[in-house]
């Protein structure tokens, strides 16, 4: 057997149960299984090199998080939603060969996020619901080489704590921000320590109607940043038409400069629906207007 579930995940079946005879498994989904330390430790030990993929249940607690994690030496991908007063010590446990990393914040469950254009080179993070204490304690993946950040329906996250995490995370090359007012001065400057960003996504959830205009700081600190992260290849906003065309504009006269002594090109990547609604820059333009949906 290469790979164990609970028959549906509303049942509590005792892990002890089958945790003694589940050896060289591949892929575990925990949700549904009553979960004791003893027999997570039998589990994690007896597949330890050999369990690449782990989806864990809302409410798991610290002391069970740490026995499971700490002989898994060969994990690749793992989905938790760690409780609302955990210490965070689990993270310093996870092995260096995870290349994806899915939490949910506030002791719930959420279907991962399908991300296009990931994975990365590196290990990519996916946090939803998540709140500052969480972000500060995701510092300490910078002992990994984290490539791809997400950070989706976080209305409680402070621009300050996105701020602390970005400075440790250094090595990113691609970040999506998904939530209500995403685009902001804050963020956007904390962004400039990412030398190695290839490509951003801001994307505003609220309505169209509910987003209001971008100040003229806001469209300034795009530009800031498009000239300053001298990978930058994509960007992508989710906004209104007026906030497309107004950062739009910005770019295209905005001076880029040259990276290595080459010329550089941006792909502004807009929704399809509002493509030809935009006044497009010039060829010669060192923005390049691409459509997207």
């Amino acid at each position: 057997m290469t790979e164990l579930r609970a028959p549906t995940a509303e049942t509590d079946t005792d892990l002890r149960l089958v945790a003694a005879t589940c050896h060289a498994l591949e892929k575990a989904n925990l949700r549904g299984f009553k979960l004791r330390v003893s027999a997570l430790r039998r589990l994690a030990r007896a597949n330890g090199s050999s369990l690449r993929e782990l989806t864990l249940p809302a409410g798991i607690n610290d002391w069970q998080l740490e026995a499971l994690l700490e002989p898994l030496k060969a994990l690749e991908r793992l989905d938790v939603s760690p409780p609302v007063e955990s210490s965070g010590k689990w993270l310093r446990l996870l092995p260096k060969s995870l290349k994806r990393l899915d939490i949910t914040g506030s002791g719930m469950t959420e279907t991962p996020v399908d991300h296009p254009r990931w994975p990365t080179s590196g290990l990519d993070v996916v946090i939803r619901l998540a709140t500052d204490t969480l972000l500060d304690q995701l510092a300490v993946l910078a002992t990994h080489t984290v490539t791809g950040l997400a950070i989706v329906d976080s209305p409680f996250v402070t621009p300050e704590a996105t701020v602390r995490l970005l400075a440790a995370l250094i090595s990113l090359k691609d970040v999506t921000f998904i939530g209500s007012g995403v685009i902001c001065d804050t963020v956007l400057a904390a962004l400039h320590v990412c030398c190695q960003l290839d490509t951003v996504q801001l994307k505003d959830t609220r309505p169209l109607t509910d987003i209001p205009a971008l100040t003229q700081s806001e469209v300034a600190a795009v530009s800031r940043m498009a000239v300053t992260c001298r990978k930058l290849k994509t960007l992508l906003i989710g906004s209104s038409t007026e906030n497309y065309q107004a950062v739009l504009t910005a770019l295209h006269e905005t001076d880029l400069g040259c990276d290595s002594g080459q010329s550089r090109t941006i792909d502004f990547k807009v929704p399809k629906s509002v493509y030809d609604k935009l006044t497009k820059p010039p060829k010669r333009s060192k923005i390049s207007l691409k459509y997207f949906g």
